[in-house]
């Protein structure tokens, strides 16, 4: 077993630390185990109104006392919002989570990547009622800036109505956790209602017209025995897709100069994606076993089919489809020879005046062994990508007192899929079969599934030298992930040994997203155990101390120790200061290191197709690329929690460090020594590669920020009001980076793809039986690259939303609703280079480019 240490004094200084005070606190547990048995209680002091799972071991903690920031927010506060999307609602309601749209972005347009903290979603532990949530199959090779790259889960799957609450953490927390906790928590609590039923439906449209979205959504309670509950959320929505393109500049000119085949109103579409039979299903049980134990289950299945548009093939310009050499002086067609001998010569077409040479076309259709695309696809074509996605999970478990101890005994296992299908499209490899060619191809599949095992046990023992009891908490788990790729159908990765169309320069796999071959199939697996002692107490009645260590061992990248220490001091009644130093740690997912993919980006002003490779790969190994090592992180906290008058407020400044980070390079361009070095590796694809990537351990980096949330109740006009503010200023700095791997470009996605000042502040006023909400949003400037071309790069103005919804109740059991998101229809400042591509606005805009949308809902409730 090898030991993955660091050289950093402060990393080893944290751990150093942390097993002193936690020596410390044991020693003194041990004299304390032989107190009277009447000194051993419960550090709860009486009925807990908020009891937070997330950021302490102790089972009476609330987020107004916590040693770190927490967030808990309602889950009623999720359906006061127009949008449905978790990914969106949490946008709304969290001060430094950020979420972008995504169009035409691959796989990340089906699974959006979010951020926390500045840093990628796969830097995010996410729990479902306190249990680890699986990773989503996809893999966000398109995601904007600091995300590019990242796997994390699919939180778009938890219905709103299925949640209690929503528990964020944000601090580093990979000591108590586990090794992926590096930006923080998210705990999703399910209802636990055992009688009471709502129906929810909302209806919403764009002010443009489009986009129509209806959601129907239901909760029901039920009693499980007369001991236990059975609590059932459902949800079933439908979207329609948006546009929101001007028609691209060269299609544009294919259609003045008579052209009619080209699609309109755009020949390339950029907004939301269509989402179909959108289903998502929760079921949370428990049921009490007596003794003062209880067994629990919950459990998930959700599917869906997302649709979204491609980049439009120009029958001119498109290499390896459409266009052919330069021919004195003139671009031409590009002609396939069907004849099985290379050395015959077909017919020329030159293009002049963006029209092909009528005489030209028809010594090629008159020529039986020659053929051209451009008889099917006259205007060119424009890909159709889409995925079925599906995922589930099931966690079960018993938990409860065994003498002094609280223990949980639980097991988890999840499983997210991702089917990939593109049409309107061509493998140019099938070209002998002239225009009976097909258009439609299953691409193949990735599967992600993961398992984890874990035991752990607490109690809080009390001993003279504090003032409070200390809690005693510690565990073992067993986790591991399997990534799983499909292969697509053989047409959709066929290559042609009859004509030798792959030596005549033509294409690969079904174009814009080839299909996986049987050579990229197969199943990798990554695992661990772990285990983690935790201690916290009030050492005096105002500073309250705790200290973690978490050992894990990987079969695949061997073992570390991280720690952490947290302190508060409640300095007055209305104030405490708080704050946290940790190490964290985190692994290549299974995913990264062996995935291996074709996306169609623009590259140097044209369509190419850009391989990622796993860094075993002998032509990635020849362009520098090494085994991935972990990332090792150091995160540091610092905050006051006061009383400002009847408003409460938090502050936090955090300051996270990534060492060695798992991210993907900027691309390496190909010459024809790699071609031939690739087909002799096997690569059989390889003709139709123009640059290739690949996941690497180039990168430091180094996020810092400050979170404010502010919380004024107040009484106005006879009812009641709060006003809410959240805020995030961030910074993210790439400290360490080597430019041959991460082109300038690239450093500035990763640190100003986001806006770097966010801050949104919600009023909200009860009258009655009327409600009133309000919500104003601003975002900051960022840094956008069209098409991740630097040459069109700028920085959108910065914007501010507003939003707004009344409702009123009918009785006890009806409410009524209306608003309107983006209420001012506001868009984001216009790309000056959008006639390259027809991107009228910023692709990375995080707050999307659709405009203004409205929606009605109605909800009816029994308890």
């Amino acid at each position: 077993m090898k030991f993955i240490a660091t050289s950093k004094l402060f990393r080893a200084g944290v751990v150093r630390a942390a097993v002193a005070l936690l020596t410390l606190c044991s020693a003194n547990i041990a004299l304390a185990e032989d107190a009277d048995e009447a000194q051993v209680a419960s550090a709860s002091g009486g009925e807990i109104e908020e009891v937070v799972v997330v950021g302490s071991r102790r089972r009476d903690r609330s987020a107004a006392d916590s040693p770190v920031p927490v967030d808990v927010i309602g889950g009623d506060e999720f359906s006061a919002q127009g949008d449905s999307n978790m990914d969106s609602l949490i946008a709304s309601l969290v001060p430094s989570y950020n979420v972008s749209q995504e169009p035409i972005s691959d796989a990340a347009t089906f699974i959006r990547p979010a951020t926390l903290r500045g840093l990628a979603p796969d830097a995010t532990l996410v729990l479902v009622n306190g249990k680890r949530r699986h990773r989503a199959a996809v893999i966000a090779l398109l995601g904007a800036g600091i995300s590019g790259g990242s796997q994390g889960p699919d939180v778009s799957v938890i219905p709103a109505i299925a949640l209690d609450r929503l528990e964020v953490l944000r601090d580093g927390a990979s000591a108590q956790y586990g090794s992926d906790a590096i930006a923080g928590i998210m705990n999703f609590v399910l209802k636990e209602d055992n009688s009471g039923m709502a129906v929810d439906a909302k209806w919403g449209s764009h002010y443009e017209g489009d986009g129509d979205a209806l959601t129907l959504s239901t909760n029901v309670g039920l009693p499980l025995t007369e001991y236990g509950f059975a609590n059932f959320s459902f949800e079933w929505k439908e979207s329609d897709p948006t546009s929101r393109s001007r028609q691209r500049g060269d299609a544009q000119g294919l259609i003045d100069a008579g052209n009619t085949n080209v699609r309109q109103p755009a020949a390339q579409i950029w907004g939301a994606p269509e989402y179909s039979d959108d289903f998502k299903l929760f079921g949370n049980f428990g049921i009490d076993l007596g003794n003062g134990m209880e067994a629990y289950a919950f459990g998930n299945w959700a599917e869906r089919q997302v649709e979204g548009g491609f980049y439009f093939r120009n029958p001119h310009t498109r290499g390896g489809v459409f266009r052919g050499p330069m021919v004195d002086g003139e671009p031409t067609v590009k002609v396939a020879n069907l004849s099985g001998d290379l050395s015959y010569q077909c017919p020329t077409i030159p293009i002049r005046n963006n029209v092909p040479d009528a005489a030209g076309m028809a010594a090629v259709g008159a020529d039986p062994n020659c053929y051209t695309l451009y008889e099917k696809f006259p205007g060119g074509f424009t890909p159709q990508f889409g995925a079925f996605i599906d995922d589930y999970s099931m966690a079960g478990g018993v938990r409860g007192q065994l003498g002094d101890w609280y223990f949980d005994l639980s097991a988890v296992a999840g499983r997210s899929n991702a089917e990939f299908y593109i049409y309107n499209t061509i493998n140019p490899q099938l070209l002998g079969q002239r225009n009976d060619i097909d258009v439609h191809y299953e691409a193949g599949a990735y599967t992600e599934t993961d398992r984890v095992v874990n035991i752990d046990v607490s109690r809080p023992i009390d001993f003279a030298n504090f003032y409070g009891p200390v809690n005693v908490a510690a565990g073992f788990e067993y986790r591991d992930e399997t990534f799983k790729i499909t292969n697509g159908e053989p047409n959709s990765f066929y290559i042609d040994t009859e004509y030798g169309l792959a030596a005549q320069g033509f294409g690969i796999g079904s174009n814009g997203f080839p299909g996986f071959q049987p050579g990229d199939a197969g199943s990798h697996k990554s695992s661990a155990i772990a285990a983690y002692l935790d201690l916290e107490s009030n050492v005096t009645e105002r500073l309250l101390v705790g200290a973690a260590l978490r050992y894990e061992d990987y079969k695949e990248f061997g073992d570390t120790l991280d720690g952490k220490i947290a302190l508060r001091v409640q300095v007055t009644d209305a104030m405490a200061l708080r704050g946290a130093v940790s190490t964290g740690f985190r692994v290549p997912t299974a995913g990264q290191a062996n995935l291996r993919n074709v996306t169609t980006e623009f590259n140097m002003g044209f369509l190419a197709d850009i391989a990622t490779l796993p860094p075993t790969n002998p032509v990635a190994q020849q362009k520098g690329a090494q085994a991935l090592t972990p990332e090792e992180s150091t995160n540091i906290t610092l905050g006051a929690v006061f009383e400002a008058g009847p408003a409460d407020v938090t502050i936090d400044y955090y300051n996270i460090k990534i060492e060695d980070r798992i991210a993907f390079t900027s691309r390496f361009n190909l010459n024809e020594s790699d071609i031939q070095s690739l087909l002799a590796a096997g690569v059989s694809d390889a003709t139709s590669f123009t640059s290739v990537r690949y996941f690497s351990n180039q990168q430091d980096v180094k996020v810092q920020g400050v979170d404010l949330v502010v919380t004024l109740p107040f009484d106005l006009g006879g009812g009641t009001s709060t006003l809410t503010a959240v805020a995030n200023w961030s910074d993210i700095e790439l400290s360490r980076f080597n430019p041959d791997f991460t082109s300038d470009n690239r450093r500035l996605q990763i640190e100003r793809g986001r806006p770097d000042t966010r801050f949104v502040v919600t009023w909200t006023h009860l009258q009655g039986p009327w409600r009133f909400m309000a919500r104003g949003r601003y975002y900051g400037d960022y840094y956008d690259a069209p098409t991740n071309d630097a040459s069109v790069s700028y920085y959108p103005d910065p914007d501010f939303l507003m939003d707004f919804e009344i409702s009123y109740d009918i009785g006890d059991q009806v409410t009524l609703l209306a608003g309107a998101q983006n209420a001012f229809d506001a868009y984001p400042q216009e790309n000056p280079a959008g006639e390259v591509a027809g991107l009228i606005y910023p692709e990375s805009s995080p707050f999307s480019f659709n405009g203004g949308f409205y929606y009605l809902r109605a909800r009816w409730e029994r308890q």
